[in-house]
Formats: structure tokens, C-alpha cells, sequence
């Protein structure tokens, strides 16, 4: 069977039951339609919202953040056909800073910082310091951080930050976090790699 055969069969299977999984719980469905995703490719996977302002659901497709499967990804999306109350869409897109955590309720995210590092002079590398009160950095570790991020700017722009640190330390003229994923969209424009451009995500003000 070859590869858009086997994305056929996928949309085939999963038009059959979106009825049922609409009114299913996130976990539950990113789990079922995970191992079919994965009867395409091993390394994808989705997530899935609760129904929008608009009435629908968002099925998000993610390779977390492995580009060698962006092109993939987008085959599946134009290959998805119009499913009543859903909709598809390609690589986590950046949802802004103003959320909580399940379990650290007591991080006040929208109050972090960030300065961009640079590695070498012509800026063709982007660092990360985010900086925060002190007991918002004694609760975190390096996963906790990246899925923050990851919720906050996307896949895709998380993907183009080559070194990511974090502290209490508090520097002058560090910038608001939410600001972040426009900094790292601009930088992209000019300096980021030509291949990871056609895959920004549009951003939107949060």
C-alpha cells in the first residue's frame, strides 16, 4: 500500500466515526486515532480540542516538532476532506501565554520574561532566557518548560530556538513573553533557515 493510499484509509476511517468522536472526551480520542495515525507514520500523532466558539473541533497533527515530518503532515491536511464540526490542521499553532498549567497552578506565566541569546554575530541562531519570579523557576524543569512554550508560540517556532535556559534573574531589558513568538517569527523572516519558513504559523494577537 503506498503512503497516500494509506492517508486515504485514515480519512476514510476517521470520516466514519467523527459523529462518535465529537462528543468523546480529548484523551480518549487522541489516543484512538494516535495508533491509526500511526498505520501512516510512527512519528505522528494529534491533539484535539473541546468544541470552539465556532461549534467545532480542532484535530491538530504534530510530528513534536520533528521537520523531517512537516511535508507529511501537510499531504494530510490537503488530503482531509470536509467533515461536519471538525477541522484539521497542521502543526500546533502558537496559542499566546495566558493559561494555566494542570498541577502548577501557581505559575504566573503571563508575567515571564524572555531575552534573546545571541550565539554568534549574525544572529543565524536563536537562544532563549526566560526569566521568572523565583518560585515559578523552582517549580519547573526543562519538560515542564518546553510544553509551556510549545503551547505558547507552536511547534513550529519552538523548533527554530536552538538553546533554551531559565532563571529568577531579572535583566533590564527583557521583553514580555507575550511578545515571544512574534520575535521568533521576525527573526525567521530575515535569518532563520530558508526550508522552515514555509511553515510559519500566522499569528494572531492573544
Amino acid at each position: 500500500m503506498t503512503q497516500q493510499e494509506k492517508i486515504d484509509r485514515f480519512w476514510l476511517c476517521f470520516e466514519s466515526q467523527a459523529e462518535r468522536l465529537f462528543e468523546q472526551p480529548s484523551l480518549e480520542i487522541i489516543d484512538e486515532l494516535t495508533e491509526q495515525l500511526a498505520t501512516v507514520d510512527c512519528g505522528i500523532s494529534c491533539e484535539v480540542s473541546q468544541v470552539t466558539t465556532c461549534s467545532d473541533r480542532e484535530l491538530i497533527l504534530t510530528a513534536h516538532g520533528d521537520a523531517s515530518r512537516f511535508k507529511l503532515i501537510g499531504t494530510l491536511v490537503q488530503r482531509a476532506p470536509q467533515i461536519s464540526g471538525w477541522r484539521v490542521l497542521a502543526l500546533k499553532p502558537p496559542r499566546g501565554f495566558s493559561f494555566h498549567v494542570d498541577g502548577k497552578e501557581r505559575l504566573s506565566i503571563s508575567d515571564w520574561r524572555f531575552v534573546p541569546l545571541k550565539s554568534s554575530p549574525d544572529f543565524s541562531r536563536f537562544g532563549l532566557r526566560i526569566e521568572m519570579p523565583e518560585q515559578d523557576a523552582r517549580l519547573l524543569d526543562e519538560d515542564s518548560l518546553s510544553f509551556i512554550l510549545e503551547e505558547g508560540v507552536g511547534e513550529v517556532l519552538l523548533l527554530l530556538c536552538s538553546h533554551i535556559e531559565f532563571g529568577s534573574s531579572e535583566t533590564a531589558d527583557a521583553l514580555s513573553i507575550h511578545s515571544l513568538a512574534e520575535t521568533i517569527f521576525d527573526w525567521a523572516l530575515v535569518r532563520g533557515p530558508e526550508s522552515m519558513r514555509a511553515w510559519l504559523p500566522p499569528l494572531e494577537q492573544h
